[in-house]
């Protein structure tokens, strides 16, 4: 067994990522932690689940998240081989999370024997959860995105958030591993039946009948190297108008990416005047991103201008980038204040603001905030009735993360049951409906405009109204266990 152990905790690292966009084979998903379940349910061995554990960490992240040593490198200004680095030290980092899920898993297996890996799927929840919490949270890429294509399960996220899908894949790859270490077929056709049946699922959902607005979403392009001298500026500016207000629909709402640019709505009369006439030339609403210099600091942040051209709402993003636009515990990171070169130390903002367009109340969720199920749900509870998601993923190169970040974005729409309009500065922008449907998207890297139609909803899920309830369930049994297992320790040592 010492000699299989580093091999199948890399297996499924491996699977994890190959089952991630991209390249997306997700039916991988229902197998990933076979490799790593195998060797927690056949060794008793603390040492080989722990190396075990810890490769199949550190390979997800580095697969997963390689895009951070790119955008360090070509964005943030520093040299390759400090880049490598810091990535290296990111992925050796985060894989704990996989030791502390091995790890509580063994003892599982310890205290009940082989059917102890039922516990899987709860004791994976709990570590997902904890990665979406501490340390500001970074749930980028969970495992139970890679369920997503499975439009029919897709919808319990409306209950139990993307945390559901998860837990629904750990217990399949649990049930699996169990089958194989008792050479039992019928625990693997039982697998094999759940993973069928998820084919199956159609998604119950009719088209929407509610209240329509027709959107345009201008898609920029513009480069994160883009020169910003005065011509250059104008240029852009005027080429954007053109497109913005190209006569193919007539949009109620315009949506402009989150700002690739220094372009400043509140300070700068010019812009602001050019983004009013595009408001008033098309009589329709007008989202834009812009960066806000407020009091403490610049603030990342999107307007609304009415049809006449005023401003009727300002939302300042609040939960930021570490290392993008902020370095967090400063004096340990030194290194990395070079980072925040570019886009400065910004100020986070305080308030779930709501843009009232057409009598409807409309969210605003900026870049990072998107992959923050609990963010996003609060804004609908509030009520919001439409989603719109302004980014700038030309920081992640030509990579996989642009399509990570749109699958995140699929599933805020599901958990709360309202269409999600996605502007992407360098792609991929779409329209998404609450079931998770894709209705209009565009390619990566190109300037164009986006066309579609919208609804407004105002119901709200369980999730909307509850939020987390089934991730911290999870938790609460791992604690049980926990503490009756302890407890019992205790009671036989007494006796």
């Amino acid at each position: 067994m010492k000699q299989s152990v580093l091999p199948l905790g890399a297996l499924t690292g491996a699977l994890l990522v190959l089952s991630l966009p991209k390249p997306d084979l997700y039916p991988l998903a229902w197998l990933a932690l076979v490799p790593l379940l195998f060797v927690i349910g056949r060794t008793k061995s603390v040492t080989q689940v722990v190396l075990s554990s810890y490769i199949a960490g550190v390979v997800f992240f580095a697969g997963s998240c390689y895009w951070i040593t790119e955008t360090m490198v070509i964005y943030g200004g520093l040299s390759t081989p400090l880049a490598v680095g810091v990535g290296a030290l990111f992925a050796l980092v985060f894989a704990l999370y996989f030791v502390l899920f091995a790890l509580g898993l063994q003892v599982a297996v310890r205290e009940f024997g082989r059917p102890g890996l039922i516990f899987a799927a709860p004791l994976w929840v709990t570590v997902e959860l904890l990665r979406s919490v501490l340390f500001s949270g970074f749930p980028w890429m969970l495992s139970g995105y890679a369920l997503v294509p499975y439009s029919g399960i897709l919808q319990v996220v409306t209950w139990t958030g993307v945390y559901g899908l998860s837990f629904l894949a750990t217990a399949v790859n649990s049930v699996i591993a169990y089958g194989a270490l008792q050479r039992n077929m019928r625990w693997i056709a039982a697998a094999a039946a759940v993973i069928v049946i998820a084919w199956l699922v159609p998604v119950f959902g009719a088209r929407p009948s509610h209240d329509p607005i027709a959107v345009r979403i201008v898609q920029t392009n513009i480069p994160i190297d883009q020169s910003w001298k005065k011509s250059d500026s104008d240029e852009l500016l005027a080429d954007l108008t053109k497109l913005s207000t190209r006569d193919v629909q007539k949009p109620r709402l315009v949506v402009w990416p989150e700002t690739p640019a220094p372009f400043y709505l509140t300070q700068d009369a010019e812009f602001r005047t050019r983004m009013q006439s595009i408001a008033r030339k098309l009589g329709a609403y007008f989202l834009v991103g812009y960066i806000d210099a407020v009091a403490e600091g610049p603030a990342n942040s999107a307007g609304m201008l009415s049809p006449s051209g005023d401003q009727i709402s300002r939302y300042d993003k609040m939960h930021l980038v570490p290392f993008g636009e902020y370095v967090p515990i400063k004096r340990l990171l030194f290194f990395a204040e070079s980072l925040t070169r570019q886009v400065g130390e910004f100020m986070p903002g305080t308030d779930y603001t709501l843009s009232t367009v057409d009598g409807h109340k409309v969210s605003t969720i900026i870049c990072y905030e998107s992959i923050f199920p609990n963010l996003v749900r609060q804004f609908v509870k509030r009520g919001s009735e439409l989603l719109v998601l302004i980014t700038n993923d030309g920081w992640f190169g030509e990579s996989s993360a642009p399509y990570q970040h749109l699958r995140m974005g699929v599933v805020r729409a599901v958990e709360n049951r309202r269409y999600m309009v996605r502007n992407a500065n360098t792609g991929i922008s779409a329209i998404i409906d609450p079931y998770g449907r894709i209705e209009a998207e565009t390619p990566v890297g190109i300037r164009t405009i986006l066309d579609g139609t919208a609804h407004f909803r105002s119901d709200r899920t369980f999730y909307t109204q509850h939020g987390d309830v089934f991730a911290y369930a999870n938790v609460i049994l791992i604690v049980v266990l926990l503490v009756w297992r302890t407890h019992a320790r205790r009671t036989y040592r007494t006796i």
